[in-house]
């Protein structure tokens, strides 16, 4: 290699170099940019996890309620996916707590035997409630074990 190839070589790597790093830091902040908008659909998120644990749960009720993550996910996709588009986030995140809830609950419940859509549907709402903090752990222990005896001094 003659010197002014070498020159072009690195003049070009440093060119090269140049929009690698910009690529890199456009890079960073499209990932802040995601994890941003991930964060203030946490509350979506924690409904489906909510509603899957509770339908996974079903299963110590009757070993025919088994469903798999795979067929909760589908679900919740197309609840997504039906749930109208709105530029207001409150709403958009409200409309999709309430599609969601409402989708996976009527195609869940429909697979269950009658006496059991009411335990089903009991248990969505205190998971829901004990999570919003409005059944408090005392209050739920009190509920599941029933009142304690006060100790006599």
């Amino acid at each position: 290699m003659d010197e002014d190839t070498l020159i072009i070589t690195l003049d070009e790597s440093k060119v090269t170099s140049g929009e690698i790093l910009t690529r890199m830091a456009d890079a960073v902040i499209v990932q802040k940019e995601i994890e941003e908008t991930r964060a203030r659909y946490t509350s979506v998120s924690l409904r489906g996890s909510i509603l899957y644990f509770v339908i996974a749960d079903m299963a110590n009720i009757n070993s025919m309620y088994q469903n798999s993550l795979q067929f909760i996910k589908v679900l919740f996709n197309k609840a997504i996916d039906s749930t109208p588009k709105n530029e207001n986030l409150d709403i958009r995140l409200k409309d999709l707590i309430e599609t969601i809830s409402k989708q996976i609950y009527s195609n869940v419940s429909r697979g269950l035997f009658e006496a059991d859509k009411l335990i089903f549907t009991y248990l969505i709402a205190t998971s829901v409630n004990r999570q919003a903090g409005i059944i408090t752990p005392a209050g739920w222990n009190t509920l599941l074990r029933g009142a304690m005896p006060l100790s006599q001094q």
